[in-house]
């Protein structure tokens, strides 16, 4: 078969492996000769000259070479121009130690492999993988060359997977496997027959004619090429309509999807009736903020927000001593129940909660856990709530459908990776991942969930500029609320904004003056110990030989040191 065009790498593997890759020779074999030279009594003699450009220090090359099953190597020299190199052998790799740095040089290799001709009744062959697919390195060009101990004209030849197609027969018998780009991985058997009488001093292996066995595959291999060819000529015929037809419903899609957002924008503009610069209230802070930030509220910020608000509303007060009073246990928010269950049933004592006792009660290894567990349904009960208000056009049978259906590319880049149709796979895969990249992410909102967006937005722009006659006009709530907002996003300037404000209307006499400085006290001091303690939850609850592949089990490659 023809050689691939190129192999895909994958990103995150490179990355991973760059130290290692930082520390291996970066070379490239830029050609490769390889002369085998039958000889009567069945042996071959084998010359190889290998080019190789360094890019940095190097101590050497290596040349991998397994034997079939029934043959062995010996003699194996490498040189230099003529002067020999010094060998070592690991295993079957042949380590020849010419060190340098940053050049282009090129060694030549000998070596004797014993009874690697196989004598039949009527031809012998010279069956030989020169690498496989444990060869680690690319030969950019690699070319093999078989010569017979005569000049003969009876010759079948033919190459498997890289090789294939590769060879010329000369007239005097000598076949050439131009090869020219292997890539790493690769197998490249050769197969190569002369008449038995060429062979006179070898002995005979079986003795039975193989002849017919290898014209017979010899046409397999053209038969098969030629199915292939014609496979990727279909493919590559209906591969435009195809892809074309995953295209037009990726677009489809993306229209669908805006159409769907500019209906949404429409209904926010139908249901916006600005009164304050506070938006009207629709949920609780805690989930206002929440879904605000895009569900990114870490544990002590929602438990601070959730404290904060439940001030607001009257269900806590604040004592002195940084302790809090529980003023009534009734509401019809479920993370707002269950928030009072845990600061003053759990924690807390006879109605108080302080954070000293915090403090107290996760001193206890096992209360921790306990604490961490009570985090994570006290989030599931703010996300309970916002999705209770359908801010989201969740769309699941559109996203199941459209996953499902970028799954059917999956089969289709398989034909054509196998059939070399390298165009179309990586379209394929490309709209393979945005379809996939669809059903994750389409998820638009509502009309409702825009608004509150658009509304949040608006107030975080204008509020840093807003003046303070504007603030004065401002209803107790909505300036609660908006302290509460601000503080919650962890914006600097919001929140100093309504610090300033706070201490405005305490200079003023203000009866909202006190409520805002003790919800800024309690986000400073909560923040602070719940980040303590969501800390100490969170760290409670987290408490070679190988065989070759080519021909009879032989193989090999090529590499440097």
């Amino acid at each position: 078969m023809k050689k691939s065009a190129g192999l895909f790498v994958i990103a995150l593997f490179t990355i991973l492996m760059f130290p290692l890759h930082a520390l291996a020779v970066d070379f490239t074999i830029n050609e490769t000769k390889i002369d085998a030279y039958l000889g009567e009594n069945g042996n071959v003699q084998v010359k190889e000259t290998h080019t190789y450009e360094f890019d940095r220090k190097f101590n050497g090359i290596t040349r991998s070479i397994l034997p079939k099953d029934g043959t062995s190597i010996t003699d194996f020299k490498a040189a230099e121009n003529g002067a020999p190199l010094e060998v070592e052998l690991e295993d079957e790799t042949y380590k020849i130690f010419r060190g340098g740095n940053d050049e282009t040089v090129t060694i030549e290799l000998s070596y004797l492999i014993h009874h690697g001709v196989e004598v039949y009744a009527d031809m012998a062959q010279f069956y030989w993988p020169f690498f496989d697919s444990n060869n680690e390195n690319d030969y950019e060009n690699l070319t093999v060359s078989i010569h017979p101990p005569q000049p003969t004209t009876d010759v079948i030849a033919y190459g498997f997977d890289a090789a294939y197609g590769a060879e010329t027969i000369q007239n005097n018998g000598v076949v050439t496997f131009r090869m020219g780009l292997v890539d790493s991985g690769k197998n490249g058997d050769i197969r190569v027959a002369y008449n038995h009488a060429l062979f006179s001093a070898a002995a005979v292996s079986q003795n039975k004619p193989i002849r017919d066995e290898l014209i017979r595959e010899q046409q397999k291999l053209a038969d098969k090429q030629k199915n292939f060819l014609s496979r990727q000529e279909s493919l590559g015929k209906i591969a435009p309509y195809v892809t074309g037809g995953f295209a037009l419903l990726l677009l489809l899609l993306l229209v669908y999807g805006w159409r769907k957002r500019q209906t949404a924008k429409l209904e926010a503009e139908r249901l916006y009736n600005r009164n304050s610069i506070v938006p009207k209230e629709v949920m609780s802070m805690p989930a206002t903020i929440y879904y605000f930030r895009g569900y990114m509220s870490e544990f002590n910020e929602m438990l601070t927000t959730g404290m904060m608000d439940l001030v607001r509303k009257g269900n806590i007060e604040a004592l002195e001593n940084e302790t809090y009073h529980l003023v009534d246990s009734n509401t019809d928010v479920k993370h707002e129940a269950q928030l009072i269950h845990l600061l003053f049933k759990k924690i807390g004592k006879n109605g108080l909660f302080s954070f000293e006792l915090l403090k107290k009660y996760l001193k206890v290894t096992v209360n921790q856990m306990t604490f961490n567990n009570d985090l994570n349904i006290y989030r599931k009960a703010i996300i309970e709530e916002v999705d209770s208000h359908h801010l989201f056009d969740k769309q699941v049978k559109l996203r199941l459908g459209t996953g499902f259906i970028s799954l059917l590319l999956i089969p289709l880049m398989i034909m054509f990776g196998i059939h070399q149709l390298f165009m179309w796979l990586f379209i394929c895969l490309i709209l393979m991942f945005s379809l996939l990249l669809f059903s994750f992410l389409f998820k638009p909102r509502t009309g409702k969930g825009l608004l509150i967006k658009h509304q949040w937005q608006q107030f975080r722009g204008n509020f840093t500029g807003m003046k303070s006659n504007s603030w004065y006009t401002l209803p107790k709530a909505d300036k609660e609320r908006a302290l509460i907002f601000s503080t919650g996003l962890k914006d600097q300037k919001l929140t100093e904004k309504s610090k300033t404000f706070a201490e405005m209307d305490a200079v003023a006499s203000d009866d909202t003056s006190y409520n805002l400085l003790l919800l800024l006290s309690l986000f400073t001091i909560a923040n602070t110990n719940f980040g303590s303690a969501t800390e100490i939850s969170a760290q409670s609850s987290n408490t070679t030989s190988y065989t070759g592949t080519g021909v009879g089990g032989g193989g090999g490659g090529s590499g440097a040191f």
